[in-house]
């Protein structure tokens, strides 16, 4: 992994649970590369970290889905020098639409939600995510 893609996982885990010491040691040295490997699991929030390895434009990046069971999932990027970049379609937690929406309006905010939802965990499947680990 490269170091900073590493550093960058490192500080996630000592900024999001309380005790890292476990979760740092347990943290893996090498990602093989385009599969979907476990980082990180539990803490006080249920975090799962999932990542991926892969050469993107010439760049080693880290492909990232990280699950909350308090805040859902974010969908992003690490690349070698440790700058982060959300990726789409990433799956949305939540749907609005305004007060005085009409039932048609409302109806079709759902729909747009679950429509998006079934593109992003079909893209995150095809790229590896969401299997058993």
């Amino acid at each position: 992994m490269p170091p900073m893609i590493r550093a960058w996982l490192v500080a996630k885990v000592e900024r999001m649970w309380p005790e890292p010491t476990a979760v740092l040691a347990a943290l893996p040295d090498a990602v093989p590369a385009g599969e979907v490997q476990r980082l990180a699991a539990g803490g006080p929030f249920g975090l799962l970290f999932d990542g991926r390895l892969d050469v993107v434009d010439g760049r080693i990046a880290l492909e990232v889905l990280e699950n909350s069971r308090m805040s859902g999932e974010s969908y992003f990027r690490v690349w070698d020098d440790g700058t982060v970049e959300s990726l789409e379609p990433a799956p949305h937690t939540s749907y609005g639409y305004a007060s005085d929406a009409t039932p048609e309006q409302r109806a079709a905010a759902e729909q747009a939600y679950f429509e998006h939802n079934r593109r992003a965990y079909e893209h995150l499947r095809e790229r590896g995510f969401g299997r058993r680990q």
